[in-house]
């Protein structure tokens, strides 16, 4: 099984935007098929999972032409196509894995997507931090156990040593590492619970890509 997180910028490759969170392409680069070619990369088998934040649908993106109904269950909170900005959980069309409710009330639910495999016993919860709030409620889901592994952009690596201290979770990423290539850091984390031995996870280092501002995280 390989699970995977990547915040892939809304479409935008590197581009960034300092006005609202919009679709910004100003060369209108196709970025779409190549993100679509990471995803087919890492969904081999049928328990593959990707976890995609900045994730948007619009008249410039149109997802469903990109992720074809036929191949891939696309799972979110909200409507993606009213929501600016989602975190989603991409599988193959077969795969066993099925999106849970959360154990907690959110202003934003698009931030959070939650995912249960039966048959494997292990859940795993996709995040998006940013604001006071969100950061808050990743807060409780450390503290209550919220799921076996907890991944995402945390957007802030003072926010991610804070996290470091719980006792329950190890992060798989080491500081050293560049997820976020902008300001050169490691925002993005994989935490794991302790309860999962290490030998049964092979995570190496980061996939570097210019199809986002993000690099991916694959374990």
């Amino acid at each position: 099984m390989r699970i995977s997180s990547f915040n892939i910028n809304k479409f935008c490759g590197a581009y960034g935007s300092s006005l609202e969170p919009v679709y910004y392409n100003p060369r209108n680069v196709d970025f779409k098929s190549k993100i679509k070619e990471i995803v087919d990369s890492l969904l081999v088998e049928t328990d593959d999972i990707v976890f995609l934040q900045e994730f948007i649908d619009n008249q410039y993106i149109s997802v469903h032409r990109v992720f074809g109904k036929s191949k891939y269950n696309i799972f979110s909170n909200v409507d993606y196509k009213k929501c600016k900005s989602n975190v989603v959980a991409i599988t193959l069309k077969n795969s066993r894995w099925k999106k849970t409710n959360l154990t907690f009330e959110t202003e934003f639910p698009n931030k959070f997507i939650k995912m249960e495999h039966h048959d494997k016993n292990l859940c795993v919860l996709g995040v998006h931090n940013t604001d006071e709030i969100i950061k808050k409620q990743i807060n409780e889901c450390f503290k209550t156990k919220e799921a076996d592994i907890i991944l995402g952009d945390f957007n802030d690596q003072n926010y991610l040593s804070e996290l470091s201290n719980y006792d329950e979770y190890r992060g798989l990423m080491s500081d050293e590492l560049i997820t976020y290539k902008p300001i050169q850091s490691a925002i993005d984390q994989i935490f794991v619970s302790n309860t999962i031995e290490s030998t049964r996870i092979a995570f190496e280092e980061v996939i570097e890509t210019f199809a986002s501002d993000h690099n991916i995280l694959s374990f």
